[in-house]
């Protein structure tokens, strides 16, 4: 009876024992379920799904989302930031034959993931397509453009934006095709073969003696308009001087006529003696002497024999 007791009891405990056993292995099975059907969707990125290789979902929400297990369906997480590219060095030629090494970026973002995924796939195959893209359209378009346009020091001569400009219209209709968004395009920086210097700074030589040549020539219109206007300006002044001179000379001869002409008819002998007298004081000097005739004008009044007054009166004199 013990050994019929013992026997029941062990085959339980064999049985709580598969039991056990068995309901790990689905729990296990279940959390393996789970973890290869979950996945997250990360802000910033997008999610391809592929069941069997091909393309069934796009996930553009962040979040946990689910999918059958691997290696029914995987997911392919697609990051859609904007990104920057330093392309790498190329040699460029210049309209006018000038040889130059340009570095440029690039700043893009994933716009259709989808069209992406199947054409290009990964960052890396993008930043490579764009590389090329940008060199391509860069040589063409700085193949229109002088030295100058991109280094003078004539700010007016500069033309990198049209430049990039145009690079940029045409790399973004081509990118387009492989879901991928670029948002710019520009010279980083500009170097130069060493055959190619010294035609840089005579180029730069020969603007700035142009500019100065300029700045001299508008200093010397200036200078001209400035002195022709000031010699205007003084003959103006000295015509009107001369003029108002004129003016008060006649107005001051006028009147001295008239008090010569009042003096005249008051006494004309006393009038003829003293503008005899006034020739005589402005002729001879302090100390003059002077051999002349006493009938001779006007020294003939001082040896007249009567010297009339300003009352109608003579003086006697002695010859």
């Amino acid at each position: 009876m013990n050994q019929t007791n013992d026997d029941q009891v062990q085959n339980k405990r064999s049985a709580m024992s598969l039991l056990f056993r068995i309901t790990f292995a689905v729990i296990v099975v279940c959390l393996l379920l789970t973890y290869g059907s979950a996945f997250y969707v990360s802000e910033g990125s997008n999610a391809i799904v592929t069941r069997f290789g091909d393309s069934v979902r796009e996930i553009k929400e962040a979040g946990f989302q689910w999918k059958w297990p691997w290696p029914i369906e995987q997911v392919h997480q697609i990051d859609i930031r904007s990104r920057f590219l330093n392309t790498p060095y190329t040699a460029t030629f210049t309209h006018d034959r000038k040889n130059v090494i340009l570095l440029s970026y690039v700043i893009w973002h994933v716009k259709d993931p989808l069209t992406f995924f199947q054409s290009l796939g990964t960052p890396s195959a993008a930043e490579q397509k764009l590389g090329g893209m940008v060199a391509a359209n860069k040589n063409f378009h700085l193949g229109n453009y002088d030295l100058k346009s991109l280094v003078s020091t004539d700010p007016g001569a500069i033309k990198t934006k049209e430049i990039e400009a145009a690079i940029l219209k045409d790399v973004k209709a081509k990118a387009s095709k492989f879901g991928i968004d670029v948002q710019q395009v520009g010279i980083k920086r500009i170097a130069y073969p060493e055959e190619n210097m010294s035609a840089v700074l005579n180029q730069m030589r020969a603007e700035r003696r142009a500019e100065a040549g300029a700045l001299r020539a508008k200093g010397e219109k200036e200078a001209r308009r400035i002195t022709d206007n000031g010699l205007v300006r003084a003959e103006k002044i000295l015509r009107t001087g001369r003029e108002k001179a004129g003016e008060i000379i006649g107005q001051s001869e006028k009147e001295a006529a008239q008090i010569y002409a009042q003096a005249h008819q008051l006494d004309p002998d006393f009038y003829k003696f003293w503008r005899s007298m006034q020739v005589i004081r402005k002729t001879l000097g302090a100390k003059a002497t002077v051999i002349l005739r006493s009938d001779q004008e006007p020294f003939n009044e001082l040896f007249n024999s009567a010297v009339p007054t300003s009352e109608g009166r003579s003086i006697q004199t002695d010859n």
